[in-house]
């Protein structure tokens, strides 16, 4: 889904249209998911017209409606600003608790896999070096619990049991380092994994 592709002399309605072989108001389920991904406003314009952001919603509704079993997502949100790949996320957060999709998504964004991901695989030199739940990684390769000195993930402490916790971190404001606490950061996982490394 990184790039699309309609002609620029219809509507994007029209283009919806024609593709899914319906109409919008005499389908319920079509004017559901243009209402769920706030792309109403949207329809009237050409598709030329529209964000990026709007481009990757247009092109989802369209997915959708068609209740795919397996849905593959590949880098759907490069490309897009901070805040349209939030609301990107969100409302695909909210729309998979709702429906029974299986998806395999490809990203190079963390926070993407941490909102979304139930299961991980992480491929590295052409090789499967893991696949379970986040947390279950996060356990098996980092630890209890994480701190990310001066937002630098090569900078990190892995904790082993909570009591060790409050000394970590008691040291680190002593010394006067920024940290921030994780039980779940991806790319340490990832960076835990390639590099061999576990908990």
């Amino acid at each position: 889904m990184q790039e699309q592709h309609y002609v620029d002399t219809m509507t994007n309605q029209k283009i919806i249209e024609g593709l899914l072989n319906t109409r919008i108001k005499r389908d319920e389920k079509l004017a559901e998911l243009i209402n769920f991904f706030d792309f109403g406003s949207q329809l009237s314009l050409h598709f030329k017209n529209l964000s990026g952001g709007q481009k990757q919603r247009m092109s989802l509704i369209m997915v959708l409606y068609q209740e795919p079993e397996l849905l593959f997502l590949d880098e759907m949100t490069t490309g897009l600003d901070f805040e349209s790949r939030q609301a990107l996320i969100n409302h695909l957060k909210v729309y998979f608790k709702q429906h029974q999709t299986t998806v395999i998504m490809v990203t190079h964004y963390a926070q993407e896999i941490e909102q979304l991901a139930d299961k991980l695989l992480i491929i590295h030199d052409g090789q499967v070096k893991a696949f379970d739940k986040p947390k279950n990684l996060f356990n098996q390769y980092i630890g209890y619990s994480a701190f990310i000195v001066g937002n630098n993930a090569e900078k990190s402490i892995s904790i082993h049991r909570p009591e060790e916790e409050y000394s970590v971190a008691r040291q680190l404001i002593d010394s006067g380092d920024d940290f921030r606490r994780t039980q779940g950061d991806i790319e340490l996982v990832y960076t835990a994994i390639t590099k061999g490394q576990r908990a």
